[in-house]
């Protein structure tokens, strides 16, 4: 079956999205796998086993920093102390995010799949990526494959272009909602300040940044790019969540056009607030779109892992700061509307 993926800003609910999918008898739920190899995309590549085995595994020493501080997110389920390896010497970046949400002994599948990948043919990195979800979805008797990584709308023309069979689930919530959730989330963060440093050093994206640009970035950036040990002292900055909406607006609006090139049988959209709202009937709708079947025990079990209070928290801020927060996700927010309108959906609105 052809892979679907869930495209997003982050923050949005999609770690929830997959938390929920992982429950289903059918479904391989992906979970980062994106996240995780993200600056290590090169599809014009034709990596070996060997190679592409690295590409998954090479340790991030960014998020190895970040286990170390006690900064990791709650995608980052991998287990810490006990499992057998140590931020300290290098945790497999597969290891953080993906292969926790597949099964209670990543390390176990860890080596399993060095053993496998490492031995397959040279093949270009998107057919290496196919081979995986098949290997997976055999191994783990869950036909139904769905990758998940936040902020992963960026990367729809690319996903589009090498995966061609490929549909696409994009899933949206309340900018300011976003925004406030991003605010307190240290991988976006740490992105503003990627942004940030790009732009300084005159790159189109943060992902062209490499150490030896550290010469022209501001003191505190540079060392950023050169020692991975600062990132803690740089979270500490104080940045306005404004930022943070401005953020979630130029990923939506980034995404929007994409989506909008994609036949229509090949996309659908689903939002948060309708999750909360009513999950058994939303996650319905999603199988329905996945070519899966929606068992009750799985709407019964998934629906649990809602939490109302998460909806609408942006609305505890002060108005002026509110008001402030939704301008400057204004833009976003109207392709949010124009995107519902094409995929022939009613946005659940958020609270006010």
């Amino acid at each position: 079956m052809a892979p679907t993926f869930v495209m997003s800003t982050g923050r949005c609910g999609s770690t929830l999205v997959s938390r929920m999918l992982r429950l289903h008898p059918d479904v391989l739920s992906l979970s980062e796998l994106l996240t995780t190899v993200r600056d290590r995309l090169q599809f014009h590549d034709a990596p070996d086993g060997e190679q592409f085995w690295r590409i998954l595994c090479d340790p991030d020493p960014i998020l190895d920093v970040m286990v170390a501080e006690g900064l990791q997110v709650s995608e980052m389920i991998y287990p810490y102390g006990t499992g057998q390896f140590d931020p300290a010497e290098g945790i497999p970046a597969i290891c953080h995010m993906t292969l926790p949400m597949l099964t209670d002994d990543p390390d176990a599948l860890h080596d399993e799949l060095a053993a496998e990948v490492s031995t397959w043919p040279a093949r270009p990195l998107a057919d290496q990526i196919r081979a995986l979800f098949a290997y997976l979805a055999e191994r783990l008797h869950r036909p139904v494959v769905v990758e998940r990584s936040g902020a992963s709308l960026r990367n729809l023309p690319q996903l589009r272009e090498q995966f061609a069979e490929a549909r696409f689930v994009y899933l949206t919530r309340d900018g300011a909602d976003t925004a406030l959730s991003m605010s307190r989330h240290a991988g976006f963060g740490m992105k503003l300040l990627a942004d940030e440093a790009a732009r300084i050093a005159g790159l189109a994206s943060s992902q062209q940044l490499r150490a030896d640009h550290s010469q022209l970035l501001p003191a505190e950036l540079g060392r950023l790019l050169s020692n991975p040990s600062e990132l803690p002292a740089l979270m500490r900055r104080d940045i306005p969540v404004t930022a943070f909406g401005a953020l979630w607006s130029t990923m939506t609006c980034e995404g929007a056009d994409a989506l909008l090139q994609l036949p229509a049988g090949r996309w659908m959209m689903t939002s948060y607030e309708a999750l909360v709202a009513d999950a058994p009937a939303e996650l319905t709708r999603l199988a329905g779109f996945l070519g899966t079947p929606a068992p009750a025990a799985w709407l019964t079990e998934a629906a649990r892992l809602v939490d109302p209070g998460r909806r609408a928290a942006s609305t505890r801020l002060d108005p002026r700061l509110l008001a402030a927060l939704r301008r400057s996700c204004a833009p976003g927010t109207a392709l949010d509307t124009t995107l519902a309108e094409a995929a022939g959906i009613d946005l659940v609105p958020a609270a006010r």
